[in-house]
């Protein structure tokens, strides 16, 4: 699945749909991070929440957190000669 990244709280939007498609409950992920349900939802809602807590969650969950940069203006990277 791919996106073009926005904010954090996209992520945390996505991780959910994940969990929805794949019919798993935060218990279960809670469960899998050694943390309790309540410790689940609360990393979902910090403030904070980083590349790093998602890799957490979607590692729990068997996928990887894969990042890709794009170009946003071909005309720009024209300028940049690699």
């Amino acid at each position: 699945m791919a996106f073009i990244y926005e904010n954090n709280e996209q992520i945390i939007v996505e991780i959910k749909k994940l969990m929805l498609e794949n019919k798993v409950s935060q218990k279960q992920i809670a469960e899998v991070l050694n943390i309790t349900p309540q410790g689940f939802t609360k990393l979902l809602n910090k403030k904070n929440f980083g590349f790093e807590d998602a890799k957490k969650i979607l590692n729990a969950m068997g996928y990887n957190l894969i990042a890709d940069f794009q170009a946003k203006d071909w005309q720009l990277s024209a300028l940049f000669q690699f």
